[in-house]
């Protein structure tokens, strides 16, 4: 291993697909009783987000509303909302005038893809190898590979987590124990 974090994050998150970086944005700056905030890192072995590519048909729209974001019914005050993705691009009153509440695909993936942009902790470029309970220290062990811009093994490393999240999708790859 070249890289290894010994102080133990609260929550390791692996994928980062709506599920996960919904987790991630109501995780930032979470506060917990008497202590800093929540600790929380997320691994994809994607270089980037992207939502349902190749599915994001012209005019095909969301199922649900607007406020089925990201954050927005768990957490109205998120700087991570559809409407605050909206303001930053200056789009907020046109929006607001049309009068649709079911937006877009494309413009969800658009909206996740501004969120997976700015919000820390996510760490796009690594594939986790390997989860082991570690019981001298009570603690997940995650071991990564960090990958180049063509996908090849850049670097290994490891880091220790009290909580794990899988957020790998429908069609997972789960790596033998």
């Amino acid at each position: 291993m070249t890289a290894q974090h010994d102080a133990p994050h609260d929550l390791v998150g692996i994928g980062i697909g709506p599920f996960n970086l919904s987790l991630a944005a109501l995780a930032h700056g979470l506060p917990q009783q008497g202590a800093d905030p929540l600790a929380a890192v997320f691994y994809d072995q994607r270089r980037d987000f992207r939502w349902h590519p190749g599915l994001l048909l012209d005019g095909a729209t969301l199922q649900v509303p607007f406020l089925a974001d990201l954050v927005t019914l768990a957490d109205p005050a998120s700087p991570w909302t559809f409407l605050s993705y909206l303001k930053h691009k200056e789009r907020l009153y046109p929006f607001y005038f049309a009068e649709q509440f079911h937006i877009q695909r494309a413009e969800y993936d658009a909206y996740c893809r501004w969120v997976a942009g700015r919000l820390p902790g996510l760490h796009f470029g690594h594939q986790v190898d390997a989860v082991r309970w570690n019981p001298e220290r009570d603690l997940f062990e995650v071991d990564y590979t960090q990958l180049d811009t063509d996908g090849e093994a850049e670097a290994l490393g490891r880091t220790y987590t009290r909580n794990l999240v899988l957020g790998i999708g429908t069609a997972p790859f789960v790596p033998e124990p």
